[in-house]
């Protein structure tokens, strides 16, 4: 592997990490960094968020809502041309419901497709996330 297209890697990985370890903190200004203006989230039970008002909207509610206490893994990374890559990763852990307390044991799998920015910062456009099991 070439340094310029590993070095890319490392960029586009850099940024779905950034995404899930700040969802995991509850961190809403650094989960909306990571997205493009035009970004669109792809959740399990909500319509398509789509731009970063809506995304602004949306994740305060969430992570007011729940607490992720989640553990991510990268299962493959890719940079598909000069300006789009992707991400696909599982995350397993714990949601608590804020207002009842109710803990649930869950698993997803996430992919992200990044685009790079014309600054050169390898940013979010697309991220789509599924639930693969929830047990109380």
């Amino acid at each position: 592997m070439n340094k310029a297209l590993n070095q890319e890697l490392v960029a586009i990985e850099a940024t779905a990490v950034t995404y899930l370890t700040a969802f995991t903190r509850g961190d809403v200004a650094v989960v909306l960094s990571a997205f493009a203006d035009d970004g669109v989230l792809i959740a399990p039970n909500l319509p398509a968020a789509v731009g970063k008002t809506e995304l602004a909207k949306i994740y305060p509610l969430v992570l007011e809502a729940v607490d992720f206490n989640m553990n991510y893994m990268i299962r493959e990374v890719e940079q598909i041309s000069a300006d789009w890559g992707f991400v696909r990763s599982s995350t397993e852990g714990k949601e608590t419901n804020k207002q009842t307390g109710t803990v649930t044991h869950t698993a997803y799998n996430e992919l992200f497709l990044l685009r790079k920015s014309l600054s050169g910062v390898w940013q979010i456009a697309r991220y789509a996330t599924s639930m693969v099991s929830s047990n109380s």
